[in-house]
């Protein structure tokens, strides 16, 4: 845990100034969601706020910008994007999650900034569950899809046609459904995982 000077707290009581003198890499390494990878003086890592196939935010020592979708901002900004909170709640999230006392803050707001916290801490589980399974599928279709190619490079015969040739019509399918995957939006993710086709592909 991260802790501030008592005479900084004790001279300043504006949380957004409080929350800001927080190491900014802190900040970001405990509310990205994707692996941070040093790179010089900075750190680069997926955009959470687009389709992001390549790191494209960059974080700096005082705050981030993303070259994909031009997000950009301090610690506030970020936790305020990723949680939809309004600025004073992302603030006193940040606040609560690093231990920061607040000499002003009253038991309700105490209160609303370990909600925020909870409800962020489940956000980010349930994400990470969701990309364990995504992850799972992937590699399940992945599978078939290369054993479904290499039954079709192998066909030779009317018979073997005939008896294989609905293949074809597999294929292109499946490889919509990585592609999807691979960069389509969240709402398509979602659509695709939850697909009749899919779930008996992957309980074969």
């Amino acid at each position: 845990m991260i802790k501030l000077s008592v005479p900084i707290l004790q001279q300043n009581n504006d949380i957004f100034q409080l929350v800001k003198e927080l190491p900014f890499i802190e900040v970001a390494r405990r509310y990205l969601p994707g692996e941070l990878r040093h790179q010089g003086s900075r750190w680069v890592t997926r955009c959470p706020f687009h389709e992001d196939r390549y790191p494209s935010l960059v974080v700096y020592r005082d705050g981030w910008k993303c070259f994909g979708c031009q997000e950009h901002g301090d610690s506030v900004d970020l936790v305020a994007l990723l949680h939809n909170l309004r600025p004073l709640e992302a603030a006193r999230m940040i606040a609560a999650d690093f231990g920061i006392p607040l000499p002003d803050a009253t038991q309700e707001d105490i209160a609303q900034a370990r909600q925020a916290t909870l409800l962020a801490k489940a956000r980010r589980e349930l994400k990470a569950c969701f990309k364990v399974k995504e992850n799972e599928v992937y590699q399940r279709l992945s599978s078939i899809y290369r054993a479904v190619d290499s039954k079709l490079a192998g066909i030779q015969t009317e018979e073997d046609l005939e008896r294989l040739g609905g293949l074809y019509h597999i294929e292109p399918i499946l490889e919509h459904v990585l592609e999807v995957l691979r960069t389509g939006k969240m709402t398509d993710k979602v659509a695709v995982l939850k697909s009749d086709r899919v779930k008996r592909w992957c309980n074969k």
